[in-house]
């Protein structure tokens, strides 16, 4: 495991020593230091666009890490050493499932086998998270804004939402009212055409003349009352 790891250490390095890279004196230019200054870097460059306040679908749009990174002027460290090569050394599948001290004594040989100081790759690493803080602290205020305005509209339109409910609740009730009305007076109509209507039938069955089978029966009552009235001889 270790050759192994040896050699995965050494494949930059390896690299690097190929013919045309160096300056014919065996000392490899690509090891001059090309590394950002210590001091905190400046991530203005790496903003995201102006949130567009007036679109409604406006958002903010986030960097990928390594833009982070270029934007704050964070270069490739000397053989590519940098504290996310370590990060790709411990997802290796050769130590992946290795106990903690194995890990940690493995990246150190392998950082050891390649010349690159522990103090290299922590100062990497903190550039770096520097780097991603100062972005972060950027984007949360962008972001913040955009929640703040977000909700401003929310209550416009809750506000503008009320006022047409209301508007149209009074057009509601009116109708409803308009419609309680109609039937009361339609059910008032009905009830004095109910009247009218009886009245029409008492009067005319008073101006009809009696027909002839009621006068006929109206007859023979009356000669049964006059006979039943008369004493036999």
């Amino acid at each position: 495991m270790q050759r192994k790891w040896f050699e995965m250490g050494h494949k930059d390095e390896n690299q690097n020593s190929l013919p045309g890279n160096g300056d014919g004196n065996g000392t490899n230019k690509s090891e001059a230091v090309t590394r950002a200054p210590a001091a905190t870097p400046r991530v203005e460059q790496a903003v995201a666009k102006p949130v567009e306040h007036s679109a409604p679908d406006s958002q903010i749009e986030l960097l990928a890490m390594e833009d982070i990174y270029r934007a704050a002027g964070i270069m490739n460290p000397r053989k590519g050493y940098s504290i996310n090569k370590v990060i790709e050394m411990l997802h290796s599948e050769h130590i992946r499932s290795s106990s903690k001290e194995i890990k940690r004594a493995s990246v150190l040989m392998a950082l050891d086998a390649a010349g690159i100081s522990v103090d290299e790759v922590l100062q990497d690493a903190k550039v770096r998270q520097e780097a991603i803080d100062a972005y972060e602290v950027q984007q949360r205020k962008q972001f913040e804004a955009l929640l703040a305005q977000k909700a401003e509209e929310n209550v416009q339109i809750q506000a503008e939402l009320e006022r047409v409910k209301a508007r149209y609740g009074e057009r509601l009730r009116r109708n409803l009212d308009g419609i309680a009305r109609e039937k009361a007076t339609f059910g008032n109509w009905l009830t004095q055409k109910q009247q009218e209507s009886q009245s029409i039938a008492e009067a005319v069955e008073l101006c009809l003349k009696p027909q002839a089978s009621e006068l006929a029966s109206n007859s023979l009552q009356d000669v049964g009352l006059v006979n039943g009235g008369t004493k036999p001889v």
